[in-house]
């Protein structure tokens, strides 16, 4: 039997149950109920992910022991390095795609290989531990989702289905939850969406060593049936993660997953792996997620105790190291200046400060506040979390202060009369869906990417009114801990090109692949022409302008 939703989400059920998604989507949070058979059957599956990856992994070790690399060169190419996040994609190297997929657990992801899509890995070591990056991904709510999805890169709408294993006392961190997403991507990818498991947990292995996992796993239920009528393909992603802390603050990190379109259209593989490796690179965000999430805590215990620890006074020193401020950094102009700490009060100087995401503020879900080391460093030490407890969920101020706003339009809307299908952007209720001042954030992502730097984001949902703006108010670049860049960057060497960049294609695919080519470069020339027009107006207004001086 499947758990009674919370008291917290049960508004987010009333509400939006009679509606549709602002794309005609007919999705509501907890609609799925999992029967003992799908209980059964996710958790085999679960069982399944993991034990492979283990086997994945002890393969690597004995590679390693015999000072081979941990993957063989002519089976597998380095795409990218992220500091010390190495990802890989398998080559095909004259084997056939059903040779390649035999050598796959499961039927689903066989057939993806025999479409032409192609596994890749992630090996590496970061900061954080297994606590916070499991603390970070869990989402049993979709207030919950809402608030982790907002962190960074948030997609155009979420959905929490509902709930096939839930944590307790004596294993917290094991969850097993549905999720419908609607990603962006690149417009080349077209428009997809996904529904996936999302499933984590902490064990043994047999030598008695702690680990932590999380498996994605794309799912078929009836709750969520395929939307191609509204324009969205719906894409697969089978990826399964193991967490080692080989020391304290150290993250041992091994990946592996496929991203399947579902279809057979060449393109370059260059690209698809683009894609599978900023789905990695979120996934590696949800440290900085757990560690959000305990400095909000840890914020709202000194809101009870100092009432408003953002309006205490400024001390005349930094209580860490004692330095007053230079007399240009009074001024904020440059040099040493003082600022109050967001989580504790305390004044702290330029030198010491440390720039922290919280999921606090009235503005917009996810915030970078000024912090002091201390803050983070109790955070991460203090605070040990036991996800199944109610005073360890986590729900971002701008959602809860918007659910205050808008029940009791709700209710007057529900009251006189419920024939009307809206959309729940008009019906006031809270989606993760981005404005476009959130959109030019996300292709930063892909400017470096010569394959769809002249591409632009289409608008996914045409229909959507009071979209909730996501752009942050303060993105000025610093290392976070969990939080990760999926720039991707160019090689600047010369590389040669053969049938193995590429998945294959049918008739059907390349004709339409051409005519959608004609039409962007259509769209490009246009463009062009208008700027070209621009400039030129430009340049007889300066050569005015500089006429008359």
């Amino acid at each position: 039997m499947s758990p009674s939703p919370r008291p917290a989400e049960s508004w987010v059920l009333h509400a939006v149950q009679p509606e549709l998604r602002p794309v005609g989507v007919p999705l509501y949070p907890g609609c799925f109920q999992a029967t003992d058979a799908d209980r059964l059957r996710y958790t085999t599956l679960i069982r399944g992910r993991v034990d492979s990856l283990l086997r994945d992994e002890a393969y690597y070790a004995e590679r390693r022991a015999r000072n081979d690399s941990f993957l063989n060169a002519g089976e597998w190419k380095q795409v990218k390095k992220e500091k010390d996040l190495t990802f890989y994609r398998r080559l095909q190297r004259g084997r056939s795609l059903r040779e390649l997929a035999l050598e796959e657990d499961l039927p689903e992801i066989q057939r993806a290989v025999e479409r032409g899509y192609t596994s890749m890995i992630c090996d590496g070591f970061m900061k954080g531990t297994i606590e916070g990056m499991l603390y970070g991904m869990t989402a049993s709510s979709q207030d919950d989702l809402m608030t982790g999805f907002s962190f960074k890169d948030p997609p155009k709408d979420c959905v929490w289905l509902g709930t096939v294993e839930t944590s307790t006392r004596e294993d917290p961190f094991r969850s097993a939850d549905l999720i419908w997403a609607l990603p962006k991507l690149p417009p080349m990818l077209d428009q997809v969406d996904v529904c996936y498991l999302k499933a984590t947990g902490v064990e043994m292995d047999a030598n008695g060593e702690k680990y932590g996992y999380m498996v994605l796993h794309g799912v078929h239920i009836a709750q969520c049936p395929p939307f191609a009528a509204h324009g969205i393909s719906r894409a697969k992603m089978y990826f399964a993660c193991l967490f080692r802390e080989p020391r304290p603050g150290l993250l041992k990190v091994t990946v592996r997953g496929i991203f399947d379109l579902s279809k057979k259209v060449r393109m370059l593989k260059g690209l698809v792996s683009a894609a599978t490796t900023s789905i990695m690179v979120g996934l590696f965000n949800g440290v900085g997620i757990g560690e959000a999430k305990k400095l909000t805590l840890l914020a709202k215990r000194n809101r009870s105790r100092l009432h408003d620890p953002v309006n205490t006074p400024k001390q005349s020193l930094c209580y860490m190291c004692c330095k007053r401020a230079s007399f240009f950094g009074r001024a904020n102009v440059f040099g040493t200046h003082l600022v109050t700490c967001y989580v504790c009060g305390g004044t702290v100087c330029s030198n010491c400060l440390l720039k922290r995401r919280v999921f606090l503020g009235a503005n917009h879900p996810c915030s970078k506040v000024d912090c002091c080391p201390n803050c983070v460093r109790d955070a991460e030490t203090t605070i040990h979390v036991r996800p199944a407890e109610p005073e360890f969920l986590v729900v971002a101020e701008f959602y809860l202060s918007q659910r205050s706003r808008m029940l009791p339009e709700i209710h007057a809307e529900l009251l006189p009369r419920n024939d009307g299908m809206k959309t729940n952007s008009s019906a006031g209720v809270p989606t993760t869906s981005t404005t476009d001042e959130s959109v030019g954030e996300y292709q930063l992502d892909f400017d470096d990417d010569s394959f769809s730097i002249a591409l632009t984001l289409p608008e996914l949902r045409r229909s959507s009114i009071e979209d909730v703006d996501n752009k942050e108010p303060d993105s000025s670049p610093e290392a976070e801990a969990g939080s990760f860049s999926s720039e991707i960057m160019v090689w600047g060497h010369r590389i040669s090109v053969d049938d193995d960049d590429f998945i294959p294609s049918t008739a059907a695919d390349r004709l339409y692949s051409a005519i959608q080519m004609e039409q962007r470069l259509l769209e490009l020339n246009m463009q062009a022409e208008q700027i070209y027009a621009q400039t030129q107006e430009t340049t007889m207004s300066l050569r005015g302008w500089q006429d008359r001086r």
